[in-house]
């Protein structure tokens, strides 16, 4: 299992669809961007290698994600937590492996993404 936190003290940016051309004119796929970098770099900070390293292409994996914004001026959990599985699974991973749940909270004093990864194997 892993387990890590990423705090930016913002709320959590949720995915966000675009094309090609977007992602470089997009001031909000720019946010995206940034914050998919974050979550990947919180994943190293825990585990001490990248999500490739340690994690298996074509493995079924649960990603428990609770995200705590600060007010209600946040974008829907679904995508908080669709962006949590691009970010970390990426080739050569891929995220439609993935299961998992997904819940918030509101903590004005700490927004924040909790993140937990758990093989099918800790499950069975």
């Amino acid at each position: 299992m892993i387990k890590f936190t990423v705090a930016n003290g913002r709320n959590p940016t949720p995915y966000k669809r675009t094309t090609q051309k977007q992602k470089f004119v997009d001031k909000g796929y720019k946010v995206y961007a940034q914050y998919k970098a974050l979550i990947v770099a919180e994943f190293i900070k825990v585990s001490k290698c990248m999500p490739h390293k340690l994690l298996k292409p074509n493995t079924k994996y649960y990603v428990n994600v609770v995200a705590y914004y600060k007010d209600k001026t946040h974008g829907d959990t679904d995508n908080v937590a669709k962006g949590v599985s691009d970010a970390i699974f990426q080739k050569p991973l891929n995220d439609k492996y993935i299961s998992g749940s997904y819940d918030y909270f509101y903590d004005k004093e700490n927004p924040r993404l909790e993140i937990e990864i758990v093989t099918q194997e800790m499950i069975s």
